[in-house]
């Protein structure tokens, strides 16, 4: 059976489509007993309005978007996104407002965000100069952009990422390493990372600035980057492993940090007399496994609740929003994946298996 139109419903109760259309959506327009037969009329049909025509009709959508750069099997990889939307359903659920994940289409992030039937967007740890964004900037769409530097015409939420990685880099000189690896974030396996801008950048920045302020002058840093998932860590895990393991490892996000922890183990090793992980994020699986994952706390979901209060903010005041930016605060959690270096250089993993 044929799903019956509006055309339907207005033969039915003997009226124009206009009129059927006033009565979903603008029954103000209609007297009672005309709305009351077309409402009537769409019953016994079993016609119900298509959400996508009301919402535009309406000129308001009653959703918001996190525009994420991963595919949607990445972003479920990582257990920091859970958390970021709590933050961000913890506001728009109070409002009736639901939340929309936007992740790239093909590929593409402009087509993800020109298909996205939404009143405003969150982006995710997207630079204003990406070069996908530019006709976004242009659009008016109320934005407000995470863990960025500055985005032009957006409110900006995001933490001190080089003082967040300054703490724990000061926290493992004094420990004694001075051979430290150091696992940035790649989006994907092949993916370049910049180490002049962006989060990568920051962290990678705050970890220099620590080693400096504690002294340790002689610190050698080994730079690799993994995708922010498990795999990703227990793939940054093998590659250190081709060669003699540092006495530290510090990951720019705890998911890929538990990966690099697990391969360890499965290797032999014993953690933290053999290596020390530390991580960033303090997500809620830092606590659970073992050893417990010493990591940067970053407020997860904080962040999440105040993008949705800011970006709710500017759709509901137009053109005279005023953007904000906000600098959240960061702080080392230690716990029992760091100790103290070993005495002696550790043998190749061939010969550990």
């Amino acid at each position: 059976m044929a799903r019956p139109r509006i055309g339907d419903v207005a033969v039915r109760a003997g009226v124009s489509k206009t009129a059927v259309s006033f009565a979903f959506n603008q029954p103000e327009h209609l007297n009672t007993a005309t709305r009351q037969r077309i409402l009537a009329a769409a019953d016994e049909l079993g016609y119900r309005p298509s959400p996508i025509a009301r919402r535009l009709t309406a000129r308001h959508t009653q959703q918001v978007g996190l525009v994420v750069p991963q595919s949607t099997h990445d972003i479920f990889a990582n257990p920091f996104m859970p958390e970021l939307i709590r933050g961000i359903g913890d506001v728009c659920d109070a409002e009736g407002i639901a939340v929309v994940l936007v992740p790239p289409v093909h590929g593409s992030i402009a087509t993800a965000i020109k298909e996205a039937l939404v009143d405003g967007l969150i982006l995710l740890g997207l630079d204003h100069d990406h070069p996908e964004l530019a006709q976004l900037q242009r659009s008016g769409m109320p934005l407000v952009a995470l863990d960025v530097e500055r985005w032009e015409g957006a409110s900006i939420i995001a933490i001190d990422d080089v003082a967040g990685m300054r703490e724990a880099a000061i926290h493992l000189a004094e420990l004694g390493h001075r051979d430290v690896a150091v696992v940035l974030i790649a989006q994907h396996p092949d993916t370049p990372v910049d180490e002049e801008q962006g989060i990568s950048a920051r962290r990678l920045a705050g970890i220099r600035r620590g080693f400096v302020a504690a002294g340790a002058t002689d610190v050698a840093l080994r730079i690799l980057s993994a995708p922010v998932s498990e795999e990703g860590g227990r793939a940054a895990f093998e590659m250190l492993a081709e060669q003699h393991l540092p006495t530290a490892v510090m990951t720019l996000c705890d998911v890929a940090a538990i990966g690099l922890m697990n391969a360890a183990i499965d290797a032999g090793l014993h953690l933290p007399d053999d290596l020390s992980v530390v991580g960033f994020d303090d997500i809620p699986a830092a606590a659970w496994v073992s050893p417990r994952l010493t990591t940067v706390h970053q407020p997860i979901r904080e962040k999440g609740r105040l993008a949705a209060l800011r970006l709710i903010d500017a759709i509901g005041s137009g053109e005279g929003h005023a953007p904000s930016r906000e600098i959240l605060p960061t702080r080392l959690a230690v716990r029992g994946s760091t100790a103290r270096p070993r005495m002696t250089d550790p043998l190749p993993m061939a010969e550990i298996a």
